[in-house]
This record gives structure tokens, sequence and C-alpha cells, in this order.
């Protein structure tokens, strides 16, 4: 009976130990986890700092590795238990490494840039290539001209009505053979004869209602800035008799022939030269 007392308080004992090293580990804890902690921190700035370093040594250009510090031996941590954490200790050990900025890395030399220069040296040719000469501007070009009255009065006949146009032609160009064709417009009614004209045949071009067009050769070459004039027949397939009658449409033009080809005429305003045919009445 009074073994059994005896191993009960035995267990009764050891319960309260634990007890009170299980509140006395609530209430005071462990000194050395706030260490431990500030190890880890400090551990993860250095490898961070290097981290840095090294990536900056490589965009640089420059190689230089900075090494990862080593971490501080396991026996630095105090064994004896403290309350205080050691402020001045940790403040030392985070200043060692932070204080060597990446910042501060020599840099290397800048690469020179050269200005150009405006101006090409005086000792060199600007180019090689000789300057183009202008293209001469041509003197040769045509400018014929024609006239006639710009109305006729034809004399009544048996069948029909005659009479005789004027026409003076003038070459005021460079080229004495611009002598060109001449185009004749016609009323239906009416014919032209070119004898005694040096001009050459005619051809047909076409024909409407009220109008017929033919191609005559032209005469010898005109003089530069000389003029030619011919006499043209003109006759009007109308039997006279009954009121005064007026036709229009009969036009003479000129135009150069230079070998089957026909240049522009510098002033084309005067190449035209338009006559109203006049039928008195009878």
């Amino acid at each position: 009976m009074e073994q059994r007392n005896e191993r009960a308080d035995w267990l009764a004992a050891a319960f309260d130990e634990l007890s009170i090293a299980g509140f006395q580990q609530v209430d005071k804890p462990d000194p050395d986890v706030p260490r431990r902690r500030a190890y880890r921190r400090l551990r993860n700035r250095v490898v961070s700092s290097g981290i840095a370093a090294a990536v900056l040594v490589a965009v640089g250009g420059v190689s230089l590795v900075r090494p990862v510090a080593a971490p501080p031996p396991t026996d630095v941590i105090a064994p004896s238990p403290v309350t205080d954490f050691p402020s001045v200790q940790m403040e030392s050990l985070a200043a060692g490494p932070t204080s060597q900025s990446p910042t501060s890395l020599p840099s290397g030399p800048s690469t020179p840039t050269a200005t150009p220069s405006a101006s090409p040296p005086t000792d060199r040719p600007t180019s090689s290539r000789p300057t183009p000469r202008p293209k001469p501007t041509p003197t040769r070009y045509v400018d014929l001209s024609i006239s006639a009255p710009r109305s006729l009065t034809l004399e009544p006949s048996d069948t029909a009505y005659t009479g005789t146009l004027d026409v003076t032609m003038g070459n005021a160009a460079t080229r004495s053979y611009d002598a060109g064709d001449l185009i004749v417009v016609l009323p239906v009614e009416a014919t032209i004869s070119l004898k005694g004209t040096n001009i050459g045949g005619c051809f047909h071009q076409g024909q409407t209602d009220d109008l017929k067009t033919m191609t005559c050769t032209g005469d010898g070459p005109i003089p530069l800035g000389g003029t030619r004039s011919y006499q043209i027949a003109v006759t009007v397939n109308i039997a006279p008799g009954g009121p005064a009658r007026t036709l229009t449409g009969f036009a003479l033009t000129v135009r150069a022939n230079v070998g089957g080809k026909f240049p522009a005429d510098r002033s084309p305003g005067d190449n035209t030269a338009a006559t109203t045919l006049q039928l008195p009445a009878s």
C-alpha cells in the first residue's frame, strides 16, 4: 500500500514539473527565436545585394563578379539566453554588406564620337561625275499663215454662181520648205478650181449633209518671212434667180508637211481663213 502511494506521488510531481515548464515556455519564449529570424533577414539581404551587383556588372560590360557573402558561423548565436535583442551588433552586421553600393562600380571609358565635318576636304574633288550640259533649245519652228476675204460675192451665170477668191499664204517660221498642205472645207453646193496656182491635186476626205472636206498638196516652199498669193476659182451650183442667199462653212486651212509628217504650228490661230459666199438676187 505504501509503494502504490509513492509511485502516485512521483507521477504527480513529474506532471507538475512538465506543466510548470510548459507554462514557463508560454510566458517566456525562446530568446534565440528573434536572433535566428534577424539572421535569416540579414542573409536574404546580402544575397539580394550580390545578385543586383552581378546584374549591373553584366549590363555595364565589366567582368567583375561580387562574391556572395558567406553566412556567419553558427557559433555567433550566443548560447546564453538573453531577453534583449542586440541592436548594436545587428546594425553593424547590416551596415557591412549594404555600405558598398552597386552603383559605385567603375564604369568603362566612354567611346568618343567624331563630329562629321560639314565641308569635304579641300584636297579631294567634290564629285567625279561631270556636270551635265543643258540641252540646246531648238531654234527651228513652224509658223505658217493664210488670209482671205471674209466675204465673197459671186456673180450669177446661166446655171450657177461664180467668182474668184484671193488667198495669201505666209511663212514666218525658220524653215523655207514649210509650204504645207491646203485643207479645203466647202458647202456641198460649191466647188473650187486650183488651175494656175501650182497647188497639187486634191483628195476627197469626207462629207456631211452640209459640208464636204478635201486635202490638196501644197505649193513649193514659201521663202522665209515671205508670202505667196493665189487666185482660187469658186463655183456654186445653184441656178440663179429668186431672193439673195448666203452660204457659210467655206474655209481654207494651211498646215506644214515635212516628209509626210505634220509638225505643230507655233501660232495655229492664223492657219485658217473662213469666207462667207454671198449669192445676190437676180
